[in-house]
């Protein structure tokens, strides 16, 4: 019987969690979705998951009705909620977290008071690692009607300057695919800029026009991780509707800016595994030896479908490419759910293996840490 409950784990897909940033609704916190009061959140399979966990976690009766469970939760957060945060990751045995500040897509940044609650919270629970989310520096931080496209590049290359200069960067992210899809394209600087001049809004453009700009400035993110020494992910697969078009989200899309010379000299993430399109995100990892895996999202909002989906990527993908992730953000029970829930059904999956006589035990235990925190520490050089 394989046993993972105390190896540590080093998240790779995080966002920053404060009380300030839980939804209201505790079961929307496991929805792919930024619609709001909507009814059949409370009836998803990945929040009944959830619920188990808790009642685990707390010693309550396997009958214990949902609302108590919250209210439980609730109760415990609220009476310290960063001794709350060191408890749930002890539990889980994170360790270490790559956040992505670009949390929430919708709405205002998180202000310098929930930055601070932040990092209190995570100080003696987790090391925090940085990532730079290329499109929300564009839109949040940097965007003025007053700056040409010039400025605004020079702008963006100061931006990142002093980000790692004040806090651990590691890693640069582009969500594109939320906003013009992945099937990029090499863009000229006047092609940018006119596209730029005419199409940039400053927010995401429903219509989609400014793909060009878009386009540029994915690949200038790829240059600035070769000048500064970061690695790169890119969102793939499911994300938030409306935003997210299932029709451009295909790791399949990527063959182009993957086989660029720039992509090349990087470590390149395919987030979320490519859910639903896991095989094709396999694929890549397992064919270029610039590519690489995460897990990440589908362990909170896609119920038992990962376990599936996991066996995908796991039967295509080489063990040393693929990285444990959660994509938990604003709830901090979401990245503890998450490394709970994968450490089970992985243990799981290659004791099926093993007594399949895939792998052998000693392998299997091997896959497991490689893929929790091993492959993470040299992929992203922690």
């Amino acid at each position: 019987m394989l046993d993972f409950t105390k190896i540590p784990v080093i998240d790779t897909h995080a966002h920053p969690f404060t009380a300030s940033r839980e939804k209201e609704d505790y079961a929307h916190s496991y929805a792919m979705c930024i619609y709001k009061g909507l009814d059949n959140y409370k009836y998803q399979t990945s929040y009944h998951m959830a619920l188990r966990e808790l009642r685990r976690l707390f010693r309550l009766p396997d009958d214990t009705p949902a609302e108590e469970v919250v209210r439980t939760r609730h109760a415990r957060a609220k009476a310290g909620y960063n001794e709350f945060v060191k408890f749930l990751y002890e539990d889980a045995g994170i360790e270490a977290i790559l956040c992505d500040f670009g949390y929430p897509i919708i709405g205002a940044g998180l202000s310098e008071e929930e930055f601070r609650a932040f990092y209190e919270a995570a100080e003696g629970a987790c090391e925090v690692y940085d990532m730079i989310r290329i499109e929300i520096a564009c839109d949040r931080y940097l965007y003025r009607d007053n700056l040409s496209f010039n400025e605004m590049k020079k702008a963006f290359d100061r931006y990142v300057e002093e980000h790692i200069k004040k806090r651990k960067t590691i890693c640069m992210k582009s969500v594109v695919g939320y906003y013009t899809g992945l099937k990029w394209e090499p863009v000229t600087h006047d092609e940018a800029e006119k596209n730029y001049n005419e199409h940039y809004l400053g927010y995401f453009h429903p219509k989609r026009r400014d793909k060009k700009f878009r386009d540029y400035m994915v690949y200038h993110g790829l240059e600035l991780c070769v000048k500064h020494g970061m690695k790169f992910q890119m969102h793939t697969g499911a994300g938030d509707p409306p935003k997210c078009d299932m029709r451009l989200i295909n790791p399949n899309d990527l063959y182009e800016l993957i086989n660029t010379d720039m992509a090349k000299q990087v470590n390149f993430v395919v987030v979320h595994g490519g859910f639903p399109y896991n095989y094709e995100a396999a694929f890549l990892a397992a064919s270029y030896p610039h590519v690489y895996i995460d897990i990440s999202s589908t362990q909170n909002y896609a119920g038992r479908a990962q376990e599936e989906q996991f066996r995908h990527i796991l039967d295509v993908c080489p063990h040393n490419k693929i990285m444990f992730g959660a994509d938990g953000g604003g709830l901090v029970d979401a990245s503890w759910y998450a490394a709970c829930y994968f450490k089970r059904y992985m243990a799981d999956i290659l004791a099926e293996y093993v007594e399949k006589k895939y792998f052998s035990e000693s392998y299997a235990q091997e896959i497991g840490e490689m893929i929790l925190y091993k492959n993470a520490k040299r992929i992203y050089g922690i």
